[in-house]
């Protein structure tokens, strides 16, 4: 535990001192890679992650194989969701999709009587599993999605980036909204907390599409629920909160008690800090498709990107998104070499 406290990770996470930038991919675990398709077989990605021995092996894959500084739960945010009887499957190329789209707060009775411990308790085996393969080496995150996020699929049915029927229901009932983020919120806490009490070293909250809002909705409608659920569980691990797109919501997120703050890349890095103030840590935020790409322009925002953090001790180099199925694993392997080989203080 304190070569955990004491790992890069963690401290650029607190904004402690670091020789250079720890990093690590969001969705690092997964389909890019040539072995998870061999541990996946046929199964659904669901069925996978139903299985702790399967899934604890492809969270440690990347550690094994990139040289990442931390790991992150193989895992989907919408297993409480299927843990909690609200049918729901990945389809390829899609995403989450719902067989019924909620109309109704007690069509979101089941995340009321959620239960990690009872109803999902494969994903605290893996957390077990997992920390036993690792064995100290890198800290392991956490991770559950944000309200808004969750809210999303449930409402849409399927993924969406306009958001019809959250906006309807924001504009004709804010009240009917506001229960319906409520028990989105306090499912989270509940499903976060198990993860924490289980042994994971961070969590990061995906509210990956709370930034297509505008700016006073998102104000007005999600930022108190991502507040609590941030209130609710702070103080015990470092807590990471992500937008895919953060351009517009970035001084509101100064308002959450989190330690980092995980950007797109539809960001400069130095406005980013200008907005958060000092109090924040940074995460992010080089476009995954340059990671697909590869060569020469991804190395050269790879070292544009250290350059802007040079000095910076809260920075934890990341995508701006996750990775992208078709990313050549041996680009993911050039950019962590390229962040290792960078002291933070030049």
């Amino acid at each position: 535990m304190d070569n955990i406290k004491d790992s890069l990770f963690i401290r650029a996470c607190y904004g402690k001192h670091v020789e250079r930038h720890p990093v690590w991919f969001m969705r690092q675990a997964g389909r890019y890679l040539p072995e998870y398709s061999k541990i996946k077989g046929a199964r659904n990605v669901l069925d996978v992650q139903s299985d702790p021995l399967a899934s604890s092996e492809i969270t440690v894959l990347p550690v094994d194989k990139l040289g990442v500084d931390a790991a992150i739960l193989y895992a989907d945010i919408m297993i409480p969701i299927r843990a909690a009887g609200l049918g729901v499957r990945i389809e390829e190329n899609i995403g989450p999709v719902m067989d019924f789209a909620v109309g109704e707060p007690d069509d979101l009775a089941p995340l009321e009587r959620f239960s990690c411990d009872r109803d999902a308790p494969y994903v605290l085996e893996n957390i077990v599993r997992t920390k036993e393969k690792l064995a100290g080496r890198v800290p392991l995150i956490g991770f559950a999605a944000g309200p808004f996020t969750l809210l999303s699929y449930l409402l849409e049915g399927r993924p969406s980036r306009t958001f019809d029927r959250c906006r309807a229901i924001i504009q004709d009932d804010p009240d009917l909204w506001s229960r319906f983020m409520d028990m989105a919120a306090s499912m989270t806490i509940r499903y976060l907390r198990s993860q924490v009490r289980t042994g994971v070293d961070a969590v990061q909250i995906f509210d990956s599409w709370a930034g297509f809002l505008e700016p006073e909705v998102y104000r007005k409608h999600v930022l108190e629920h991502t507040k609590r659920i941030v209130d609710e569980i702070k103080g015990i691990v470092p807590i990471i909160h992500f937008s895919a797109r953060s351009s517009g919501i970035m001084r509101d997120l100064r308002e959450l008690d989190c330690e980092v703050i995980s950007i797109g890349p539809d960001v400069e890095l130095k406005l980013a800090r200008s907005a958060l103030g000092n109090g924040k840590s940074l995460q992010g935020n080089l476009d995954p498709s340059m990671a697909v790409r590869g060569g020469a322009e991804m190395l050269a925002r790879t070292d544009s990107i250290l350059d802007e953090m040079d000095g910076v001790d809260g920075f934890v180099f990341n995508l701006g998104h996750g990775v992208a199925k078709d990313t050549p694993p041996e680009n993911l392997m050039k950019i962590v070499e390229r962040v290792k080989a960078r002291p933070a203080h030049q």
